[in-house]
């Protein structure tokens, strides 16, 4: 094999090697995705279920079961964006591990 087969032989076998990274890093980005978009719509869920809730009982005059929607829904967000976060945190790691 000359030096210049033996050089090109090379460059195919590292952008193989960069291929396969690049599809693992492809396949880690869009389970990170999910992720983010599960968290999302299980935000989105739970505002809108105890949003409904407090409506429905300040139409009713409950003001201590507006109270405590209003803060259980304080803790729900606190949770989901907690979620949000360790997602985003992963997928930026992720990003900077190769980079």
């Amino acid at each position: 094999m000359t030096p210049v087969e033996q050089r090109l032989r090379e460059q195919l076998e590292e952008q193989v090697r960069l291929n396969e990274w690049l599809y693992e890093q492809l396949e880690r980005q869009r389970a990170l995705n999910a992720e983010l978009r599960r968290a999302v719509a299980d935000l989105a869920r739970a505002f809108q279920e105890s949003l409904a809730l407090a409506v429905e009982a300040g139409e009713a005059g409950d003001l201590a079961a507006v109270r405590r929607l209003t803060r259980a829904n304080q803790q729900h967000w606190q949770h989901y964006l907690q979620q949000i976060v360790a997602a985003a945190n992963r997928l930026t790691t992720t990003d900077t591990d190769k980079g």
